[in-house]
């Protein structure tokens, strides 16, 4: 336990998109921070402890500076940079774990034009947020940072360990990051730093470093303090701390630093030092948050659907060349495209949607406010503009999707290299945006007001045209069987009592729970409660305050279910009310030709502001259950593949989970709600190991359980929309990983009448497709980069291939064990 023997202060803003502010202001003020920083930086030229020196908390606002200044700008930085008066670090923004591994793989490439502006980029710092993904840690090697600063705020949840301290994250593959895990970064406002109350500040940072010398686990003689606060605008006041703390006989010395700085001095002594080594998720308290704007949620994942669909289909396009696709004359939703866009404008169009989608799952949801004032107009103006990200990534990533899907199916030279002679399509047109062959259910529009289900079947990067379904019997009834499934539901229960695997005769649906699959549970807190919570602020909603007790009441229905099929289908739809809600509807559907159930649940929702959850509960009948999580580039095991103290009562998870133990097992998938408590009903426990009373997957799809940022309240109608499937033996990983993928990128369908060049194989091969998942992007001039990820642990010894004329590239390559690979694909002729 070393005496500490120097103090540095660390002067950054806390990068909000939002909070203080509206995201239609903050995001162009931080770019303005940018110059700020650098005219203080250079109107302060004299070395000292005292110099003005600032860290670049996230890279958005150094990325628009460059855009905006070039060579000259990035010369300025350079200069400073190299000085040791500027760092500048890797994460794009403070971000939730609501991003999928290509999201954060959108984010690292931007680390690639810092370096290229001559920026050196170690280092990603991480504030507010209580947690981050798993396959954080590849992705962040992979971009050529090792460190990760976590300023956690402690509010609604715990930290993996005492802060401020060091440790090392080690990811799936066996990689490591060093993580400093800080304090908040709110003390810079909280002691007076940042508004240089210089008498204020020496009082807490006495108080800090002498806790710190008493720590027998504290193992470094460095004392990092934070000068921040929430979208602070640089002002040298704190440098007035430094000097009066300097002034007073007996203080440590202190001095200014960049974060680079104090983790260079950092590292080092926590390598020679016994730190812990820890695997697994670092699962976020605070996601919780996610359920509070549970339809905007859904349409962000909806738009990185499309998002990754127009980039496979319009990159394909581009390597088989245009053929004439069928352009409508009307600017309309439910048309084709009107126009082709070109090349150069595909590439800025979905960097548009990517930046997006970044900005919605950033981790500021609401303003300062929102609980304290609901209903005024800052609150409503402040979600509108956030809500707007998920929008414009919607509009824009499904207009590249349906020009993507009418590009090619009247792409241009087929596999063959022939002329292809296109054929009047008249049907359902299917695309496949990934490497396997697949079929599953798709739904399409069949008109204005109608819409059907089929199972469709599509070869690998391919395009197929199928049949429109005809017409469906109506009955009313309990049971419906179909394919390997047969099904029995109690309204009286709130959904399906008995869904049993007709392969093996396995019983899906655990009998012990008091409640079917499927049911709609309202949780809410008993009238009379006296937990702080309730009598004191909603902001003890808190690990120190264990609970409260909530009720779980459980959406009961007397009607006679509906049964609509055909040869194909069967769906079975019942209504329930939820307590204090209109009724709901829920619809489960089995198919003749594919093993997957689908299960939707439409909800109308008016907005209350008392505390809320709503549940949709999957109590399947695995015992003793092991949980698989998929997150962003990884999947973990719930409860024993988590950092310390990391939250085990919910899991916000990219789309799937397996339920699994050694003889059977059930991959289950949501579309839309991120949101999962796994083994049972855990809210308010705070728990610190996952209690499992069995097979329990409960989609927590909504909730207000917060006290600042988030929603105080929601409403709006909508689908939520789930598919599970029985798997005769265990359920592994590299299932779970390819099930959320492909619930992330499900096939797309819709009513199509227009030429079909392009029936089959596009052309593209990848192999061997099933221990990898290719993402095929248009990356400019002509080049389309496939990108490989490995979703095992050994490498592979892959291949990218085009079947066709006038494209170049390609080959083999292998892929590191849960690393990625890029293979680049050029149209070498102009394209027809």
């Amino acid at each position: 336990m070393p005496a500490i023997s120097q103090i540095l202060l660390i002067g950054h803003t806390h990068h909000d998109v939002g909070y203080t502010n509206s995201p239609r202001l903050l995001d162009d003020q931080h770019r303005r921070v940018v110059a700020e920083v650098l005219r203080l930086c250079e109107a302060d030229p004299e070395p000292g402890p005292a110099q003005f020196r600032w860290t670049f908390e996230v890279a958005r606002p150094v990325l628009r500076h460059l855009a905006e200044t070039g060579e000259a700008g990035a010369a300025r930085l350079r200069q400073l940079v190299h000085e040791g008066r500027i760092a500048v670090t890797g994460g794009y923004l403070n971000m939730t774990q609501l991003p999928s591994d290509a999201e954060f793989g959108a984010a690292y490439d931007a680390v690639q034009v810092l370096r290229a502006a001559g920026l050196p980029v170690r280092t990603e710092q991480h504030g507010d947020v209580n947690g981050i993904a798993w396959g954080t840690v590849e992705a962040m090697r992979r971009a050529g940072m090792s460190r990760l600063v976590m300023a956690l705020n402690p509010d609604h949840g715990r930290a993996p360990y005492e802060q401020p301290t060091g440790f090392w994250w080690e990811g799936p593959s066996g990689q490591r990051v060093f993580v400093w895990l800080s304090t908040h970064y709110g003390i810079g406002e909280e002691w007076g730093i940042v508004d240089g109350d210089v008498v204020a500040a020496q009082r807490h940072i006495a108080a800090f470093v002498e806790r710190l010398a008493a720590r027998p686990d504290y193992p470094y003689d460095v004392a990092v303090v934070h000068a921040a606060n929430d979208n602070r605008w640089p002002t040298p006041l704190f440098l007035d701390v430094v000097r009066h703390w300097n002034a007073v006989p007996g203080n440590p010395p202190m001095r200014t630093a960049t974060i680079d700085e104090a983790l260079d001095l950092l590292e080092p002594q926590a390598s020679r030092a016994d730190v812990p080594v820890v695997r697994g998720e670092w699962s976020d308290w605070w996601s919780h948050g996610h359920g509070s704007t549970a339809r905007e949620v859904a349409v962000y994942r909806e738009a990185r659907s499309f998002a990754r669909a127009a980039q496979t289909s319009l990159g394909l396009t581009l390597l088989r060349g245009d053929g004439e696709p069928a352009l409508a004359h009307v600017l309309g939703y439910r048309r084709g495209p009107t126009r082709l866009r070109e090349e150069h404008e595909v590439v800025a169009d979905l960097a548009r949607v990517d930046e997006d989608l970044l900005l919605f799952g950033e981790h500021t949801w609401g303003s300062w406010e929102t609980y304290s004032k609901p209903h005024s107009t800052f609150s409503h103006s402040h979600w509108n503009a956030k809500a707007g990200f998920a929008y414009q990534a919607y509009d824009l990533a499904r207009d590249l999707a349906v020009e993507g899907m009418f590009r090619l199916a009247a792409s241009g030279t087929d596999p063959a290299g022939a002329a292809p002679a296109p054929a009047a399509g008249d049907g359902i047109l299917v695309v496949n945006p990934t490497e396997r062959d697949r079929t599953e259910p798709v739904e399409v529009e069949l008109d204005t007001t109608r819409r059907a289900r089929l199972v469709a079947r599509a070869p690998a990067f391919g395009v197929a045209l199928l049949p429109t379904p005809g017409a469906s019997t109506a009955r009313t009834g309990r049971e419906i069987a179909k394919g390997p499934y047969r099904v029995v539901v109690d309204p009286a229960r709130g959904g399906v009592v008995s869904l049993v695997d007709r392969r093996d005769g396995r019983e899906l649906v655990d009998p012990a729970v008091p409640h079917g699959l499927g049911a709609v549970v309202i949780e809410r807190i008993p009238v009379g409660c006296d937990h702080p919570m309730v009598v004191r602020s909603p902001k003890d909603f808190h690990p120190d305050f264990p609970g409260p007790d909530f009720e779980r009441l459980v959406a009961r229905g007397e009607d006679e279910p509906a049964i609509a099929e055909s040869a194909e289908l069967a769906t079975i739809t019942w209504r329930v009310t939820p307590a204090d809600l209109p009724a709901a509807t829920v619809a489960l559907t089995l198919y003749r030709d594919a093993d997957v159930v689908d299960l939707d649940v439409h909800l109308v929702k008016p907005a209350r502001l008392e505390p809320e959850s709503i549940f949709v509960a999957f109590p399947f009948a695995v015992p003793d259950p092991e949980f698989l999580l998929e997150t962003a580039g990884a999947v973990y095991a719930a409860g024993t593949e988590q950092l310390p103290d990391t939250s085990r009562d919910w899991h916000s998870v990219q789309h799937a989970v397996g339920v699994t133990n050694r003889d059977h097992g059930i991959l289950w998938g949501s579309f839309d709600a991120p949101l999962v408590q796994v083994g049972g009903f855990h809210t308010g426990r705070w728990a610190r190991t996952l209690a499992v009373a069995g097979g329990q997957v409960n989609s927590w799809l909504m909730n207000n359980l917060h006290f600042t940022n988030f929603q105080a309240s929601q409403d709006g109608t909508r689908r939520y929309r789930y598919r599970f499937a029985a798997r005769s033996g265990p359920v592994t990983r590299e299932q779970v990983r390819v099930y959320g993928r492909n619930l992330l990128e499900p096939l797309q369908a819709r009513r199509y009448a227009g030429p079909v060049g392009a029936a089959g194989g596009s052309g593209l091969r990848v192999e061997p497709a099933d221990r990898l998942l290719a993402e095929v992007r248009p990356a400019g001039d002509q080049a389309v980069r496939v990108r490989l990820r490995n979703i095992g642990a050994e490498p592979v010894a892959a291949t990218v291939e085009w079947a066709g004329p006038g494209v170049t590239g390609g080959g083999p390559v292998t892929v590191a064990g849960h690393g990625i690979a890029d293979v680049t694909l050029r149209r070498a002729d102009p394209p027809s």
